[in-house]
């Protein structure tokens, strides 16, 4: 398998990964964000030693270790927010939603990388705010409630984390490992501190859902990576909105969701904004 072949197939099997993942959340509806987070978290940490049987760098490399710690910081709330949101969303809606994260990126990369924001870029964040509006629904209470809220934070964190991420390979020395190694750990540590207020025994199944759920999260991050080895990131980021599409399907063979006209609509001006962004960002 050629190189680039070998990266598309990564990067499309992330998505396939993170879409099995919110689909063991959904299943596991029974228990609480705080708890779901905090033992995704401690099951993934056991598939670490497999992890860096693949990676040859040192699981600690002994620098940045505040920009280490941000990461895993805002990808652990950014978890929480996006589990909480599919407590009340649809798998594909939950997905569009977090597609914003360039978005967020375009606003943060500015200021934390040696990127700019071009004028250029302007009609695309106009799409993407007027999609993640009719998405929403704004003018719909219903609608436009918490778990929205939670998608559009999730996207927030993970833009956080992503700038981390760039930071730390500005610097360069670090394992993909060691940077998943430390979102794990704040994902027990931000899950534990909500399990506090709800937390529920789980029970027989949910055990293999819980491993399941664990073994895609950190495989996904895994395949993501790996991808960006060998095909452009921008590449990379393309193929991911195919998790818009296994989302969809997904939450319809499963759970019967449909999207309506309003996700249909905004989905594809956020999907085209960002496509969008990330072409200019390319070109600039």
């Amino acid at each position: 398998m050629g190189q680039i072949t070998l990266g598309i197939v990564l990067s499309i099997l992330s998505a396939l990964l993170f879409t099995g993942m919110d689909a063991f959340v959904k299943v596991l509806d029974n228990l609480g964000t705080g708890e779901l987070t905090f033992l995704r978290g401690v099951i993934g940490l056991a598939f670490i030693p497999l992890v860096l049987r693949k990676e040859k760098g040192p699981l600690f490399s002994g620098k940045d270790h505040w920009l280490l710690h941000a990461r895993g910081f805002f990808g652990g709330l950014g978890i929480c927010s996006f589990f909480f949101a599919l407590k009340g969303m649809t798998l594909g809606d939950a997905q569009i939603l977090g597609q914003l994260t360039g978005f967020f990126l375009c606003i943060l990369s500015p200021i934390f990388l040696k990127t700019k924001v071009s004028k250029d870029f302007i009609p695309a964040i106009v799409g993407i705010i007027l999609g993640t509006a009719i998405v929403m629904q704004v003018w719909n209470f219903n609608t436009f409630n918490a778990y929205a809220w939670g998608a559009v934070a999730c996207s927030f964190f993970s833009a956080c984390a992503y700038t981390c991420i760039g930071k730390l390979n500005e610097n360069g020395g670090h394992a993909g490992t060691e940077i998943v190694f430390y979102f794990q750990m704040y994902s027990i540590l931000c899950g534990g501190a909500l399990m506090i207020f709800d937390f529920t025994i789980p029970q027989g199944i949910d055990w293999v859902f819980l491993v399941g759920l664990s073994f895609c999260a950190i495989f996904a991050q895994m395949s993501l990576t790996w991808g960006c080895l060998y095909i452009s990131p921008l590449l990379v980021s393309f193929l991911q909105y195919t998790a818009i599409l296994f989302h969809i399907i997904v939450g319809w063979m499963f759970w019967g969701e449909v999207l309506t006209i309003y996700s249909w609509i905004g989905g594809a001006f956020i999907v085209l904004g960002s496509g969008m962004l990330l072409w200019k960002s390319r070109k600039a």
